[in-house]
Parts: C-alpha cells; sequence; structure tokens
C-alpha cells in the first residue's frame, strides 16, 4: 500500500508542475518582453537626449559668439576722433570746469607725451588709400574719353553716376597710373597755351578729382574737388569712405566761402565720440579762416551742431579754460553753449582740406 501511495504522489507532483509551467510561462515571457522594451526605450532615449545635448550646446556657443562679437567692437583710428568732454571729469562728457590758474594746469601737464593728447578735432582721412590687389599697369584706360563721360554726368549734377563710375577697373587704372606724382589727366576748356583754362575735369592719384573752373592750368573760381577712399581689401583702419569740397578756389587751394562734407563706415564708429561730417566757413590757401559752422555724427548716427572760429589754420579758443592736459575749447555746441570740443595747441596748426593734391 506505501509503495502505491508514493507512485501516486509522483504522478499527481508531476502533473501539478505542467500546470505550475503552463500558467506561470506566459506571464515570464511578459515580464521578459517588457524587460527588453524598457531597456530599448531607454537606450534610444538616451541617444536622442545625446543628441539634443549636442545641438543645445551648439546654439549655446552660437550665441556666445555672437554676443562676444556684439561685445568686441572693432578699434577704430582715433587720429581723427572729435574728444568731446560734457562734464566737469576731464575723462567724462560735460562742461569743462577747470580753473584758469596757468601754474596748476603746467604742473598737472608734467609728464604728458604726445599720445596723451586729446585727438584732433579736424579729419585727417589717410591720403594715400588705393592698396591694389591687382595690376593695374595692366588695365587699359582711355583718359580722355572717360573724363568727357565724368564731364557730362558732373554738368548734369548726377553723383550717383559720378560714384559709380569711380569704382570701374578703367577708372581706377586710371588713377592709379598717377601714382605717386602730383600729374593730373584733364578735359575741358584751355587757353591759347593748353593749359586748362574755363570748364574741365581732372583725375589725380589716390582717386582724387575735380570738377570746376580753371584759370592758366590751375583750379580758380568754383569747383568740387572728390576724395574717394576706395579699399579692396577688409578695410579696420580708414574710417573714411569718401570727402570733398566745393567751394572757391585760387592757385589750385580752397580760397572763399566752401564747405566739407565727409561720409564714414559706420562699422567702425564706436564709442560716444563725435567725427565732423559737415564743415561751413571760409577758407584761406587751403586753412580754415574765419566763422564756421559744423555737424559732428556719432555712432548711434545721432548729431550735434557746432559754432566755431579759425585763424589761418588754426581754431580760435572760445575762452581761457584748460584742462590738466593742457587742451583748450575749440567748438561751442550750438544747443547747449556750455558744451565743448577739446584740442592741444600742439594739434590746432594747419587745419585745412587734409588729402588735397597741389600740382607743383
Amino acid at each position: 500500500m506505501k509503495k502505491l501511495f508514493e507512485e501516486d504522489d509522483n504522478e499527481y507532483s508531476g502533473i501539478d508542475k505542467a500546470k505550475i509551467l503552463v500558467t506561470v510561462l506566459p506571464f515570464v515571457l511578459i515580464v521578459i518582453i517588457l524587460a527588453i522594451t524598457l531597456i530599448a526605450n531607454s537606450i534610444k532615449k538616451r541617444g536622442d537626449d545625446s543628441d539634443n545635448l549636442q545641438q543645445n550646446i551648439m546654439e549655446y556657443a552660437d550665441e556666445n559668439q555672437d554676443a562676444q562679437t556684439k561685445e568686441s567692437p572693432q578699434q577704430v583710428n582715433s587720429s581723427s576722433v572729435v574728444n568731446q568732454k560734457d562734464d566737469a571729469a576731464v575723462d567724462t562728457s560735460g562742461p569743462m570746469a577747470e580753473p584758469t590758474d596757468n601754474t596748476a594746469n603746467e604742473a598737472d601737464n608734467q609728464g604728458d607725451t604726445e599720445e596723451d593728447l586729446t585727438p584732433d578735432s579736424s579729419p585727417t582721412p589717410y591720403q594715400q588709400v588705393m592698396k591694389a590687389q591687382k595690376d593695374y599697369s595692366k588695365v587699359e584706360f582711355h583718359a580722355e574719353e572717360q573724363l568727357q563721360d565724368m564731364m557730362a554726368y558732373w554738368s548734369d549734377n548726377n553723383q550717383k553716376a559720378i560714384n559709380d563710375l569711380v569704382y570701374l577697373d578703367h577708372y581706377l587704372a586710371m588713377s592709379w597710373s598717377l601714382k605717386g606724382t602730383k600729374n593730373f589727366y584733364y578735359y575741358g576748356d584751355t587757353n591759347g597755351n593748353g593749359q586748362p583754362n574755363g570748364k574741365g575735369v581732372a583725375v589725380y592719384a589716390d582717386n582724387q578729382y575735380y570738377y570746376g573752373d580753371w584759370a592758366n592750368g590751375v583750379r580758380s573760381g568754383n569747383g568740387t574737388w572728390m576724395h574717394f577712399h576706395i579699399h579692396q581689401t577688409k578695410n579696420i583702419n580708414d574710417m573714411y569712405t569718401y570727402h570733398h569740397y566745393t567751394g572757391g578756389w585760387a592757385n589750385d587751394l580752397p580760397q572763399g566761402e566752401g564747405s566739407e562734407h565727409y561720409d564714414y563706415d559706420m562699422n567702425l564708429v564706436t564709442g560716444n565720440e563725435g567725427y565732423v561730417t559737415n564743415r561751413i566757413g571760409s577758407y584761406d590757401a587751403g586753412l580754415v579762416n574765419g566763422e564756421f559752422y559744423l555737424i559732428t555724427i556719432y555712432a548711434d548716427d545721432s548729431t550735434k551742431e557746432w559754432n566755431a572760429k579759425a585763424d589761418h589754420g588754426a581754431w580760435i579758443y572760445q575762452n581761457e579754460n584748460k584742462d590738466k592736459k593742457g587742451n583748450r575749447t575749440v567748438y561751442v555746441e550750438i544747443q547747449d553753449p556750455n558744451n565743448y570740443v577739446w584740442l592741444h595747441p600742439k594739434k590746432n596748426v594747419g587745419i585745412g582740406v587734409p588729402c588735397l593734391i597741389v600740382p607743383e
């Protein structure tokens, strides 16, 4: 009996194990499948997160690079910067309230170097700006025909057409052929000796042009002189793109009433400095001489208006005030008579139309 009982137990035990396997195995398989799915999704998510993180890093880097570019403005050539001071403190903006005690000022100025001096209030563009990237000696040009075309546009007061012409290769080559000389090509009226006399147009080196009256070979009467600052490579030094003088002339120099205008590369105009964009007054032998009205422009395109007086190339000081470096007041703002432009006496000499080529 015992043996039979033991055999029945083994038989039922096998049946129970089979039932258990049939019942549990599907659940085990489901758990395994779920586990595999979760692991796969986790791996995929990590990959996606990694890609997103990389993209975010790249975007952040780009944003920071843009910010650094904006925070690091290009350096400007300070030799032509108008130094405006509107404050009692020497290095800030505001009306100057320095005492006129000469002894104290002389003591303050001891040890100053030329680099310490306030930048010149008169524009001083580069005279030679034409640095060619090609050999213009191999570019064919016809001076008489080209100047004839230019004279027609000038007679019609078509400044845009003139601006377009001077950038053409054969016009650049015409000016380039005069590089290093004071010679010029001319087209227009002449006298019995073949000298320019009457109305005519001329081109000089460094992309300089003149149109107007002539007398016995020299600019005399009324006319306009233009200087185009043409750069064929990236420019980081010369703030000027163009300047001109128009008005009276005598013996090849500005004489009498006239005006100057300056255009700037505004990408190089930074900070709070003002730059003379218009200067209207009288000239003597090319130098400022008499009463002047000036306009300065700033980085935000705002402008200010000033009055000044000059005596044969030197600005007449507005008052006896000096700052600690010896700078004196040369322009007074029209809207605010307590605001001045300051200039050191060592630089207040020979101020006139810059860069003008005058044949000997």
